[in-house]
């Protein structure tokens, strides 16, 4: 049977010579890894339950489906004959079996989109930020957490503001760390200080330690632990391939935090004083290492 697929490949792409046969569309996020499983036993339910609903996506296109466990390859993709309406060959990755419905819509327009379009760009990002946030990761369970500290234990702050302002419903690590990325406050020239961030794949919080001192009010830590709850409820727009984190409505339910003013004033106030404490955490980090 003559076959007809497209490929997608993170770094590189490779053209084919015209007229050869193309390998199925095989979406790459990390590096190779040798001995990486290819496929893993799953109940069936899942599976066949996924292929329905894709296959109702798809037109009826679907002919077959396999789940995966791999964390190289996200999906690949196989026609049986050339032509629109060619049935599908399908391989994804089993966090899709509890995929919403936009994220599987995204996943058939993928496969039937043409490579490079903006069709194809705009559900290749949706199922990235799918997989990122969904995936099972081994890293994550190598992660040393460290929550509580000298002024704080921001497990107490976490839970409080999960109570008050997501009814309870967030499920996130949070741990003090000098890692940062969501929450930034500048200083002058090119001085910056990253206060917090939050790890999709790992579904963490870390908060930077020169926060973690008795001097800085309760709220100031509150402000940047409440930011990064927004992005864990909050997972970000999809608009032209391209993903924005703080939109409009980010925006509006940060202002719901009703310390929020006077946290930004605090910062801004003691930003000089909070530069010279990260340098000094930063020295004893490079002597401790000797």
């Amino acid at each position: 049977m003559r076959s007809s697929a497209h490929q997608v490949q993170t770094p590189s792409r490779r053209r084919a010579a015209p007229g050869a046969q193309r390998s199925p569309v095989q979406l790459e996020l990390f590096g190779s890894q040798p001995g990486e499983p290819a496929l893993v036993p799953l109940p069936k339910a899942p599976r066949f339950d996924l292929q329905r609903r894709l296959n109702r996506l798809t037109g009826g296109r679907l002919r077959s489906l396999e789940l995966t466990d791999n964390r190289k390859i996200i999906l690949s993709v196989r026609s049986g004959r050339v032509g629109n309406r060619a049935p599908l060959e399908l391989r994804i990755h089993r966090s899709f079996t509890q995929a919403p419905e936009d994220v599987l819509q995204a996943v058939a327009a993928f496969v039937e989109s043409k490579r490079g379009s903006d069709r194809a760009r705009e559900a290749l990002a949706v199922i990235r930020e799918h997989f990122s946030i969904h995936r099972v990761s081994s890293r994550s369970r190598r992660l040393r957490l460290q929550p509580e500290g000298v002024a704080l234990d921001l497990r107490e702050l976490r839970d409080d503001l999960n109570e008050r302002y997501f009814e309870g419903r967030l499920a996130v690590e949070i741990t003090w760390g000098s890692a940062g990325g969501a929450q930034r406050c500048r200083g002058r020239k090119t001085s910056s200080l990253q206060l917090g961030s939050y790890s999709y794949e790992d579904r963490l919080i870390r908060i930077h330690r020169v926060l973690d001192d008795p001097g800085v009010p309760r709220f100031v830590v509150e402000a940047v632990v409440y930011h990064e709850l927004l992005h864990a409820d909050m997972p970000p727009e999809v608009r032209g391939g391209k993903r924005f984190f703080h939109t409009p409505e980010f925006r509006r339910r940060e202002r719901l935090y009703r310390n929020l003013g006077r946290a930004e004033r605090w910062i801004g106030e003691h930003l000089p004083e909070l530069l010279r404490v990260r340098q000094g955490l930063a020295a004893a980090k490079r002597t401790r290492k000797r």
